[in-house]
């Protein structure tokens, strides 16, 4: 248990942060607006890229599917026992956001393969997209968001997401996997208590998530780089809908 543990505690300590993500303010160094935790002036050092390569996808999965578990029996590190059920992407996504804002991802020794057979995998579709797309503002009705769009400003445009990392996502992001996440991925988070709600986007079919792939690229100016089909499937109701 304590084993696997260190894989976030480690993390913590040779990757630290610079401030802390509290949404109340309710931390101890909470982040200013539009601050990251993380950047390269406090995390971008040797001993975090050292770390980061140390750590492989075979030591995630033995946490995920025998450390993680084994904390049920520890009286400290019960609640640590749900890290489990999580599956090793939640891992890996972690470990790959924290290289990412220390800017070493080319240290990371974890591989970027996605199983979107996966409720984690699937549902990384719309994680991945955000993070590696950003948005520039929100679209919210009522405002009632940290940063609301003004009236006619689109969330995104080629200044906020016109970038090689959001191009390359794009391309790699092919029509079987939104199959793969519909028809598996998203059914299976059923299962999961943090992830119930996704299973829904399962009943949305491959068109939903088609088509909202290439509004972002349109609005990043990369439609270009985007791997999808535009092949539209007339048999289905979303299909027919688009007309």
């Amino acid at each position: 248990c304590v084993g696997a543990y260190s894989l976030i505690t480690e993390l913590e300590t040779k990757c630290p942060r610079g401030c802390e993500d509290c949404e109340d303010g309710n931390c101890d160094n909470p982040c200013a607006d539009d601050q990251p935790e993380r950047t390269a002036a406090t995390c971008g050092t040797d001993e975090c890229g050292d770390y980061l390569a140390s750590v492989t996808d075979e030591d995630l999965s033995t946490a995920v599917e025998v450390g993680y578990p084994s904390c049920v029996n520890s009286t400290a590190l019960s609640s640590v026992a749900s890290y489990g059920s999580m599956g090793t992407f939640y891992l890996n996504q972690y470990y790959r956001s924290v290289a990412r804002e220390c800017e070493l991802s080319d240290r990371l020794a974890l591989s970027t393969d996605i199983d979107y057979t996966t409720c984690v995998g699937a549902y990384s579709l719309i994680t991945e997209l955000e993070t590696k797309c950003p948005r520039g503002c929100e679209d919210c009705e009522d405002g009632n968001c940290d940063n609301p769009c003004a009236d006619d400003q689109p969330e995104r445009t080629a200044a906020t997401c016109g970038t090689d990392e959001c191009g390359d996502y794009l391309a790699s992001v092919t029509d079987e996997d939104l199959s793969t996440a519909v028809e598996v991925g998203y059914p299976s988070c059923v299962n999961s208590t943090a992830l119930s709600s996704v299973a829904s986007y399962g009943s949305m079919g491959t068109f939903y998530l088609n088509q909202y792939y290439r509004s972002v690229a349109r609005e990043c100016e990369l439609s270009d780089r985007l791997a999808l089909s535009t092949d539209i499937d007339y048999t289905t109701c979303v299909g027919a809908y688009s007309l």
